[in-house]
């Protein structure tokens, strides 16, 4: 068997083997902040998007 086609059917059948998944992690800690600031991206300003500060300690 030609090298080139032992490698095709090598990938064919790891091809077969993978799955595909959609996970979730969810941790059980409080929310500490939402927050509308980036002062990296717009300093000073409200930002456009949210950031969320989740676990640790206050």
């Amino acid at each position: 068997m030609p090298l080139g086609s032992k490698l095709l059917q090598c990938i064919g059948v790891t091809g077969l083997l993978v799955t595909y998944t959609n996970a979730l992690i969810r941790f059980a800690c409080s929310q500490l902040s939402i927050e509308r600031l980036d002062p990296l991206v717009t300093p000073g300003q409200i930002s456009p998007h949210l950031h969320q500060i989740i676990g640790g300690v206050r």
